[in-house]
């Protein structure tokens, strides 16, 4: 019966089971917000401008420069292993760091009405500083595990990499 599924669905059932309970849980999350507030077409609109300003927008955009700068540090064959972890420390906290911004734009970036301080009794002017420490922590957590590993990452820039097996 597994196999089954496997087949037809593509992975196994503790990834079926995962990915249904993220929906519940986003869609109890959205049907929360939608009841809370007195503009719940507002909420709507930002969802569909957020999904087609990343499929129109974003996407090609970070597709683009994950591509120049990925071209950038990974010229010429001679430690790439080194070369790829370091570009994916780059891009690991750039990612976290880009949603987060994408995610809390208005209240960074300051179009938040002024109904978020009177509604929540918190000031919308932290918000700026906050995202940018945060990123710097992120880049500097990032910087921090790649001299750590950097170690074991030329040990095995050294060695020849593995080619796949082919089959008959």
């Amino acid at each position: 019966m597994w196999g089954r599924l496997r087949e037809g669905y593509g992975a196994g059932p503790l990834h079926l089971l995962a990915v249904v309970a993220t929906f519940a849980i986003a869609a109890y999350a959205l049907e929360r917000a939608l009841e809370l507030t007195s503009n719940p077409d507002r909420i709507v609109l930002w969802l569909g401008a957020s999904i087609v300003a990343h499929d129109l927008i974003l996407f090609p955009l970070y597709a683009l420069l994950g591509v120049l700068v990925a071209g950038a540090f990974l010229r010429g064959d001679r430690r790439s292993r080194l070369r790829v972890a370091a570009l994916n420390h780059v891009r690991v906290p750039a990612l976290f760091s880009g949603v987060l911004l994408l995610v809390w734009y208005p209240l960074v970036a300051g179009p938040a009405d002024r109904g978020f301080t009177r509604l929540t009794g918190l000031s919308k002017d932290v918000y700026l500083e906050r995202w940018l420490l945060l990123s710097a922590a992120l880049f500097a957590a990032s910087a921090v595990v790649f001299v750590l590993r950097l170690p074991a990452l030329r040990r095995a820039a050294g060695r020849p990499g593995r080619r796949p097996r082919r089959t008959a």
